[in-house]
């Protein structure tokens, strides 16, 4: 269902149902949260790359699996979602960071793998859409709260209420991902991209990952207070001097997490 490994310390998430095109269903809900949870308590890691198996993403949720609970629709509809909520809990909060790659399709809860990512990635030919009203339900897996957020509460009506497709240029350009990589580079740059954050100064993205996503809740005061917190924090760990060192030696400084 999802697969992972840890090479290099860097951890390599993939959604693995390509028969389902990685439609998410229960098992795949419980298998994302096992991983990052996983992810979570792992000290040793510097970075972490999802990637989907198959000529797609992910179409989102397994509407065949919905069908099969409907005759306790409330219950099946909520134990997936609660799944797939407790995941990007945890994703979010991971102080290492997270490059998220996709093509083919991202939709419906699968857009929620771009969310807690510090840089994603499309190739090109990628179609975004939510698909939520096609099928009569309510947004979930933070697509409401994180959307709007990332393209804007118009955009983000736009594409939950008229199910609108959104192409991979059209998708950098509203925010929801970064930049549109060639197909067949795909693989690579997202490689080269996370290899290049996992060498960098993780303890200091993980201040600032915490940082941002606390931006979108807390007010100037707090984010100022918050900052200098941070600071103090990462004045105290082995990478910070070390960098400043070799910055005035005119080095390239090695980190290491410590």
């Amino acid at each position: 269902m999802i697969s992972y490994d840890v090479q290099d310390g860097i951890g390599y998430v993939r959604l693995d149902r390509p028969q389902a095109r990685n439609a998410l269903n229960k098992e795949m809900g419980e298998a994302l949260l096992e991983v990052a949870t996983v992810i979570a308590g792992d000290e040793s890691l510097r970075g972490v790359l999802i990637t989907g198996n198959g000529p797609t993403f992910s179409v989102g949720g397994d509407i065949g699996a919905f069908a099969e609970g409907a005759a306790n629709l409330p219950d099946t509809l909520a134990r997936m979602a609660l799944l797939m909520h407790d995941a990007i809990r945890i994703l979010a909060r991971v102080e290492v960071p997270i490059v998220t790659a996709v093509h083919g399709a991202c939709a419906g809860g699968a857009l929620a793998l771009l969310y807690p990512a510090d840089i994603a990635l499309a190739a090109a030919g990628t179609k975004f859409a939510t698909g939520f009203g096609r099928i009569g339900i309510t947004a979930d897996s933070g697509n409401t709260w994180y959307l709007p957020k990332f393209i804007g509460i118009r955009r983000a009506t736009e594409m939950l209420f008229e199910d609108r497709v959104v192409d991979a240029e059209t998708a950098a350009d509203w925010g929801l991902i970064n930049r549109v990589v060639p197909a067949d580079r795909l693989a690579d740059e997202a490689e080269a991209v996370v290899r290049r954050l996992a060498a960098g100064a993780t303890r200091g993205y993980g201040e600032m990952r915490r940082l941002l996503h606390n931006s979108w809740t807390t007010n100037l005061d707090q984010a100022l207070s918050e900052e200098t917190a941070a600071l103090r924090r990462i004045a105290r760990t082995a990478d910070a001097p070390a960098a400043i060192n070799s910055f005035l030696a005119k080095a390239q400084p090695t980190f290491t997490g410590k």
